[in-house]
């Protein structure tokens, strides 16, 4: 959902740089093995590497895949099969570093261009070879919305994309933005083949038209309602991180029983959950092993709508003090998130650490405060209006949240009232403006697609935010982010997305639940998939193997 779900644009992704926020300070892989809301777990990037091959792997994601169109991709389940399957000119980095990818080479001449070198040898799985009209076909359809591309605002900067050589792309802007390298590591830097693309019109990531990427895996079976199989692909460029399971299967689990009894009993091999209330029986489990590593993911509520009763800041304000993010955490999370003081989980510090901790530092944690809450509900004239959620009882954790709102809100004197959907529709309220009508608001598990606060903060506060569902706009906000999006330097470009942050947990276009630590479980036989949030950005699958 990009941001969706559980998130959904964009992390995108990547998992930054292995920090997490808690307590007075965002401290690293030292952290305590398993702590409360202001204690991390222990994080790691990565898990061991492989010692052998395995013949079949199932994976589970919390609901049906609905797009193999990397331009569609806006959800947990869409990209993390994506980035199995195809590739990026850019390539993101358990760490959150950014490295290259089907482009061989990206130089910037100079603050209005970028040039981008593909790699000779590249394959599709067809094995047509990769070429630059390939590439120049996916920017520029990634940066069409009459494409039905989410990701057309990445592009707002991009004045043209062009093929300036046999394997060399260009990319000229019309002011500086240093933002569109991270951007070209997730979805929107995607190349699919233009020839396939053409030739299956609108049946182009359907079960019916498939996909045509070069990545390590490659499309064998998609069964709609059912489950989708992708298997080794022998011609993969890169030898060194061939694939060592020969086929995965992806099936949608969306609840935790069924995800949990699989677990236990090997009919699910692995998945990466956003929130499991059974996690402490799987940690204490010899069947599966359970990893934390750095995410970028935030746990909060989108606000759809400010004008309706969040329309008022003092509301948005005393919904945000009313709520209990000790007990949430407790319950929803076991203690693997932490307090947010802004709306970016310091996973996502990819750049000018110290500016960002300095600021993390000066802020205070939330505070439960229902007396201050119902004053100023009362000063907006806002008490007994009703506040109407969007949610999914079928997903634990959204359901638990927008519990968690409903809570909230009455307990400030407001009527709190739900929309329910099921898991696999719950995507709608991000991408189907119908589906968000007469909604105030909905919970989300979002994320940024590379290792930058900014990366999520631009899909809800900027005017053409892919997230921005709510029209909302803030001078002193996007005049600090657009200045951030300009400046080369990366602890002055820190500073200026921390200001921006710092006035985004002022006004709250989004409320912030929870900063979530990411979590991989895998059987014990296997291992070698990273653990931190670069599987919604980069290569996961073709890391995983046998222990």
């Amino acid at each position: 959902m990009k941001r969706v779900h559980l998130a959904g644009t964009a992390l995108a992704v990547l998992a930054a740089a292995a920090t997490a926020g808690c307590g007075k300070a965002a401290p690293g892989t030292s952290g305590a093995a398993k702590g409360d809301a202001g204690t991390p777990a222990r994080l790691t990037a990565t898990t061991p590497p492989p010692a052998k091959d395995v013949d079949k792997v199932t994976w589970a994601t919390y609901r049906e895949v609905g797009t193999l169109d990397p331009i569609q991709a806006f959800d947990y389940p869409e990209n993390t099969i994506q980035t199995a399957l195809c590739e990026s000119l850019l390539r993101q980095q358990p760490d959150g570093t950014i490295e290259p990818g089907l482009a061989a080479q990206a130089e910037h001449p100079d603050d209005h261009t970028l040039v981008l070198k593909l790699r000779d040898g590249v394959k599709f799985w067809d094995g047509k070879p990769l070429t630059a009209a390939d590439a120049v076909f996916s920017l520029r359809r990634a940066a069409d919305p009459k494409a039905g591309s989410f990701y057309a605002a990445v592009f707002a900067r991009v004045r043209s994309i062009d093929q300036t050589g046999p394997m060399e792309v260009t990319i000229r802007l019309s002011k500086p933005d240093y933002w569109l390298d991270g951007e070209l590591s997730q979805m929107p830097g995607i190349v699919v083949e233009k020839a396939y693309v053409e030739g299956k019109g609108r049946k182009f990531g359907t079960p019916q038209g498939g996909t045509m990427c070069t990545g390590a895996y490659k499309l064998a079976d998609w069964k709609a309602g059912s489950a989708l199989t992708v298997e080794r692909n022998d011609g993969y460029w890169d030898a060194e991180h061939r694939a060592k399971v020969s086929r995965i299967t992806f099936k949608g689990v969306p609840d935790d029983a069924s995800l949990t009894s699989g677990l236990l009993t090997g009919g699910i091999d692995g998945t990466y959950p956003q929130a499991l209330g059974s996690i402490d029986q799987l940690k204490a489990s010899d069947k599966v092993t359970v990893t934390q590593g750095p995410a970028f993911a935030m746990d909060a509520i989108v606000i759809s709508n400010l004008k309706g009763v969040l329309g008022d800041v003092r509301v948005r304000q005393a919904l945000s003090m009313a709520i209990d993010r000790e007990a949430y955490i407790s319950t929803v999370y076991h203690g693997d998130a932490v307090l947010p003081r802004t709306l970016a989980n310091p996973g996502m510090w990819g750049y000018g650490k110290d500016v960002f901790q300095a600021d993390w530092d000066n802020l205070a944690d939330p505070k439960l405060d229902v007396e201050k809450g119902k004053q100023l509900v009362q000063e907006a004239g806002a008490t007994g209006k009703t506040l109407t959620l969007g949610m999914t009882s079928e997903v634990s954790n959204l359901n638990s949240s927008a519990t968690a709102i409903r809570a909230a809100g009455e307990s400030i004197g407001l009527k709190v009232q739900f929309k329910a959907v099921s898991a696999q529709n719950f995507i709608n309220f991000f991408t189907d403006p119908k589906a968000r009508e007469g909604i105030d608001g909905f919970p989300t598990v979002n994320y940024s697609d590379y290792a930058d606060p900014a990366g999520l903060y631009a899909t809800f506060v900027l005017p053409d935010g892919s997230q921005n569902y709510s029209g909302y706009k803030d001078p002193q906000t996007t005049a600090a982010l657009d200045k951030a999006r300009a400046t080369a330097d990366p602890n002055e470009r820190a500073k200026l997305v921390a200001k921006a942050g710092d006035r985004i947990m002022e006004q709250l276009p989004w409320i912030p639940m929870a900063a979530l630590n990411n979590v991989l479980i895998t059987s014990s036989n296997l291992t070698g998939a990273p653990a931190s949030f670069v599987y919604m950005g980069g290569p996961w699958a073709n890391l995983l193997g046998g222990a």
